[in-house]
Formats: structure tokens, sequence, C-alpha cells
């Protein structure tokens, strides 16, 4: 039995839509090839480039640290919470079917489990394939029309045993909230959330492996990730 990496993150460039409130991304490149060789600082034809990236920690495909939403001194910053929450077994899912700007319900959720005969384990990463990021990516509808948890839905999934849950939108909350529940939710569960994920049409109803490793960032509130499902592939690679 082999298996199959999934992708499921954002591209990071300047002016990707990023949530209101967050600094811009913006990728600056150089030094070129044709600026190093001509430096005079090496010999035999060497020469390299290089770019600059300028973003939030909260920009693009990213994990919130609990720090993030929790000002209790103590709350853990992105650079203390375990790695083996970032390596996991995972479930997507498929939400698809459902409105823009839908605040889920618990019983969205059961029904959606229930089709795909999908289950939530404790210390699962779970994710929600609305469809968001295929259908608005990168118009502004992206930051405007997204659906999200309602408060008794994340109780629902984080009760379950979920230890991450992570969305193809800016937002895990709907893109309608002022008070943000769900986000609320992880805050007194210290558990974690992923935001701006890219497509998930490919693992969506599927359980797979989970890989979102964030970057050792002193202090904190949140990492950019590279989100990856590895699905297991019964015809062999």
């Amino acid at each position: 039995m082999g298996y199959k990496l999934y992708d499921l993150s954002q591209e990071i460039f300047t002016g990707v839509p990023v949530w209101i409130g967050h600094p811009p991304t913006e990728v600056t490149y150089g030094p070129t090839h044709a600026e190093t060789l001509a430096s005079g600082r090496f010999t035999e034809n060497y020469s390299y480039k290089s770019e600059k990236i300028s973003m939030s920690t909260h920009g693009t495909t990213h994990v919130d640290s609990i720090s993030h939403i929790d000002p209790t001194p103590g709350a853990p910053d992105i650079d203390k919470i375990p790695l083996d929450w970032f390596y996991t077994e995972g479930i997507c899912i498929n939400l698809s079917h459902l409105p823009p700007k839908t605040a889920y319900t618990v019983e969205m959720i059961k029904q959606a489990l229930a089709k795909d005969g999908l289950e939530v384990k404790p210390g699962d990463t779970v994710l929600l394939y609305s469809g968001h990021y295929g259908r608005t990516f990168p118009t502004p509808a992206y930051l405007t029309d997204y659906s999200g948890l309602g408060r008794q839905a994340a109780e629902y999934l984080y009760g379950a045993g979920a230890i991450n849950i992570g969305q193809d939108a800016p937002s895990h909350d709907s893109s309608q909230t002022t008070s943000y529940p769900a986000h609320q939710v992880c805050r007194i569960m210290q558990r974690l959330n992923i935001e701006n994920l890219g497509d998930l049409s490919p693992v969506a109803g599927k359980r797979f492996r989970f890989i979102g490793l964030p970057l050792k960032i002193r202090n904190g509130s949140g990492s950019p990730i590279r989100a990856v499902a590895v699905v297991e592939d019964d015809a062999g690679l």
C-alpha cells in the first residue's frame, strides 16, 4: 500500500488576500542571479538568488497559537505548543453543499459526518471543506462571504476530541459574526485552529494523516504552515 500527499496550502505572494486587520503580504525579489554574478564576489560562474518576505504570522495558511486569543499570562505561544499537535490523524468534513455565510450547526456537522461515514476521534485535526476557496479566491468575496462554526458546533467538534480545526477561509468563524464564538471556544478549551487553507476538495469526506508544522517563532501568536494531507493509496504509487 502506498500513499499520496496533497498540498492543502495557499501560495505566498504579494497581495494575497489577508483577513482585515492583519498586515499585508509582500514578497520582494532580489538579489538576482545576474546581480550576484556581476558583483565580483564569486568565481567559476557561481551566482545565487533570494527573496525577502514580509507578512503577518496570520497571513495565508497559518495556525493560531492559544496566546493569540487568550490574554491570560502564560497562555501558550506557538513555540511552546507540542509538535505532536501538528502531526495528527485527521478528517475533512464536506460542507460544500451549504450556502455562503452559513453559521454551521451541530446537526449540519452530524449529517455531513454520517454521509461519508466519518467520526471525530480524540487528537484529530478536523478540516471543514466549504468550497469557499475554490469559489472566491482571490476576489474580494474571499474576505467577506465565508461560512464558519457556530458556538455549539465548535463545542461539539472540540468536545468530541478535535485538537485543531481548519477551514478553507480566512476564519473558522463565519464572516457574519462580531463575537467570534468558535475562537472563544478555542480559548476556553485551549485548542487550535487553522485558517486560509487552500483547495480541500481532494480530501473531502476522507480520513488521512495531517501535517502542519509551524515555524519556531519565539513568543509567536501564530505561524504560517505548509498544510499537507497524507492519504493511503490502495492502488499503490
